[in-house]
């Protein structure tokens, strides 16, 4: 921080926009509209960018200096030999005659960047020449900039003797921190693991947008990252070398897609194989020696374009959270509540609601603070009028909430995954709910299989992923007609886009996740489980009176308690009178009024064989069996 502060607040707003904004998009520019050797050296520099780390005095004085340094020698170079090439060309009259289309010698002068211009508008000329031209502007930009900013950091620099200066500094670091610390403890503490959530979106986006060979190591990462948060299993240090692995992976397979852009690549490798297309390379640009311009596929699906921006917004953010100083807390937040001698509600790194009370759980030594730094945020009561608190507040209790009615997220997504995608393998999910919601104590039942519907729904989400490769029916040369294969589940994608069935059973999943992490964290301590239930029942009760949302909560389900009955009986009204009236809705109400009990069992499993009925009707095969418009 002291760094920062020597340095002028307008040249390192200026500078800190030149390397974040300007500069990544100039060499993008000149990596994506021409491919040659020039645009691969770009391309590297453009990958080296985010790992220079923070703008401080001394990385701008040694790496962002010195990369600048290498982007305009390499710029200049480009410019010179582009210079004498074009004056070869036009010293030998007429202009370009030696250069004969399609031979050795074109093909080559091609791969570095050098091409006859005769003959181009101006949309071609741009694109060859003006790309090197304003990376060379932009670098000659920056380094002026870090001139100016070193040299007006040195001359504000006090002079200070060299032993009060290190503990000058390390004083005004410590405060600065703490005052930060101090100011936003509740954001700074929700942001990291807004980072983590990022993490995790772009590693889901980047895995199923082109489902691939190479996109598969995303997809595993996901799986496994979300498969070990639902377990409770702390990532700890080894997150941040499998993500580092996982970014050098990236950087590979964004140098290996660019790479097959090349015409010599795609004679290596033919496009619209059985290999290029299960393995994730996709031609976009096509070129011959005959034709000057590059020619973009226009007929391919939206997720083949957008296959290697995933990658490349994934590689710079993974590579910018690596660069970046700082710790990550070891496992995703648990809401739960214990008590710690604080006059507010706090909640810990690990994402613990601590409530304030005793003070005889924790050592003296370490006493009643406000703030622990390093590890809690505080989290006001209802009382707490800041919106800091309100939104923090806001977000624990949905949070809370959330978790606690997770069971009936998860068989809300069974019976919507079922209808979604009509086969026999998600009729195991519908059969799965109505059992469930048919038990007395289904949330203690949905928790319990939880890790049987959970490891079904992966296994039917890489079922999915797999048929999404670039594959048509016929290559796979099945026994059976397509069909009957779809009737199971297994559909062929054809060449066509899965991003949306993907991302749709990926957020149905999402909730097994949830309700399997609640399920290990009942296993591992159900005795704290209870008491925290009945510590929670007993806080609200007490605070209810104090709090309106809580009361009109309470009056709501009141209300409800008293007139859903007539509901009910509309429903079953309903239900008997619309259209015509068939068998299955012709129900007797005055055995409804004797039991209703029993009755409305009854009608919850009747109900429930008519959906299943009708679901498996709904299969071909069993409509062709049956026949029953033709009886």
């Amino acid at each position: 921080m002291q760094n920062i502060k020597r340095l002028h607040k307008m040249g390192l707003s200026v500078l800190t926009g030149l390397f974040y904004s300007l500069l990544p998009l100039v060499l993008l520019i000149g990596t994506i509209f021409r491919f040659s050797i020039i645009s691969i050296i770009y391309g590297f520099l453009l990958l080296a960018l985010p790992w220079l780390g923070p703008l401080t005095e001394s990385s701008i004085r040694v790496r962002y200096r010195l990369f600048i340094f290498i982007i305009l020698l390499v710029s200049s170079l480009i410019l010179i030999a582009q210079i004498i090439f074009q004056s070869v060309l036009l010293a030998k009259k007429p202009y370009g005659h030696i250069l004969i289309d399609c031979s050795e010698t074109v093909k080559v002068l091609r791969l570095f960047g050098l091409e006859r211009l005769d003959n181009s508008d101006a949309i071609r000329i741009l694109r060859l020449i003006f790309p090197d031209i304003i990376i060379f502007t932009v670098s000659i930009i920056c380094l002026y900039t870090i001139r100016r900013i070193l040299i007006s950091a040195q001359n504000n620099q006090p002079p200070t003797t060299e032993a009060s200066t290190p503990t000058r500094n390390s004083h005004t670091i410590t405060s600065s921190k703490q005052r930060l610390q101090t100011k936003w403890p509740r954001l700074l503490s929700i942001l990291k693991y807004i980072r983590l959530l990022i993490q995790f979106i772009l590693v889901g986006f980047a895995a199923i947008i082109y489902p691939s060979i190479l996109n598969s190591v995303y997809f595993l990462f996901f799986l496994t990252i979300a498969t070990l948060w639902a377990c409770s299993i702390k990532f700890g240090k080894k997150y941040m070398i499998f993500r580092s692995l996982l970014l050098l992976y990236a950087g590979v397979h964004l140098f290996l897609y660019y790479l097959y852009q090349f015409g010599f690549f795609q004679e290596i490798f033919p496009q619209n194989t059985v290999w290029t297309n299960i393995t994730g390379f996709t031609a976009l640009v096509t070129s011959n020696c005959s034709t000057n311009e590059p020619h973009l596929q226009h007929h391919l699906p939206w997720s083949d374009y957008t296959n290697p921006a995933a990658v490349l917004l994934l590689y710079f953010y993974f590579a910018f959270e690596t660069s970046l100083p700082g710790d990550y807390p070891s496992s995703s937040p648990d809401i739960q509540e214990r008590r710690v001698p604080t006059t507010a509600t706090t909640t810990t790194m690990a994402g613990e609601i601590v409530d304030g009370g005793h003070s005889d759980e924790l050592p003296p030594s370490r006493g009643p603070q406000r703030y622990r730094l390093s590890h809690t945020w505080t989290i006001e009561r209802t009382d707490d009028q800041t919106w800091q608190g309100k939104i923090v507040h806001l977000i624990i209790s949905a949070l809370r909430v959330l978790q606690k009615q997770s069971y009936l997220l998860s068989l809300i997504a069974m019976l919507a995954w079922s209808i979604t995608y009509h086969s026999l393998l998600t009729l195991v999910f519908l059969l799965w709910a109505c059992f469930i919601w048919m038990l007395p104590r289904s949330r203690l039942w949905c928790l319990r299989l939880s890790p049987f519907f959970t490891f079904y729904g992966t296994a039917l989400l890489i079922l999915q992923y797999l048929c999404g490769f670039k594959i048509s029916f016929q290559q796979l040369h099945f026994g059976r007609n397509e069909s009957s294969i779809q009737q199971i589940g297994i559909i062929i994608s054809d060449f066509q886009s899965t991003f949306t069935d993907l991302l749709a059973k990926t957020f149905y999943l999402m909730f097994f996740w949830l309700t399997l992490r609640q399920f290990v964290s009942v296993i591992r301590n159900p005795k704290t489980t209870e008491e925290q239930q009945t510590e929670r029942g007993r806080l609200s009760s007490d605070s209810s009176t104090r709090s309106y949302s809580r009361r009109l909560g309470h009056w709501i389900v009141d209300l409800l308690t008293k007139y859903w009955i007539f509901l009910s009986c509309g429903m079953l009204l309903l239900m008997s009178l619309q259209q015509t009236v068939v068998g299955y809705r012709i129900i007797s109400f005055a055995f409804w009024r004797r039991t209703i009990a029993i009755f409305h069992l009854v009608v919850i499993i009747y109900s429930m064989l008519v959906l299943i009925v009708i679901y498996i009707y709904q299969f071909q095969t069993v409509y062709n069996w049956l026949r029953i418009d033709e009886v």
